[in-house]
């Protein structure tokens, strides 16, 4: 049960770099696709996030350059969960993410996500 497909594990990874460009953060159609209907988020700042939320925000949101990632690590929990690891490099900010994509459907969804800033701007 703990095993995940390199290829779903590559769709997962490429859906969550997707979700840090300007490109889908501001596409409506594709953030819906990619959200669960009950995602919560809670941002690198503590904020506590809903889908609404994001679709709101997101679409509205100036163009970024978009930040480099590291140190994946994708995990199934169960049959219908994975949970996702990574580090975000965004010019000298730092920080850690987590996140649980639902797999149960033909196209997973962003489920939980909680980034964690490092703000002393070390890379551990």
């Amino acid at each position: 049960m703990n095993e995940i497909t390199e290829g779903l594990a590559a769709r997962i990874r490429g859906a969550e770099k997707d979700l840090l460009t300007t490109a889908v953060r501001q596409d409506a159609r594709r953030l819906r696709e990619l959200l669960h209907p009950d995602l919560v988020e809670i941002g690198r700042s503590g904020r506590l996030w809903t889908r609404t939320d994001l679709l709101v925000d997101l679409v509205e949101e100036p163009p970024r350059e978009t930040p480099d990632t590291d140190e994946w690590n994708v995990h199934r929990l169960d049959t219908n969960t994975v949970l996702v690891t990574y580090r975000v490099t965004s010019g000298p900010r730092v920080s850690r993410h987590a996140s649980i994509w639902d797999i149960s459907a033909d196209a997973p969804t962003l489920r939980f996500h909680q980034g964690t800033d490092l703000s002393d701007g070390t890379r551990p």
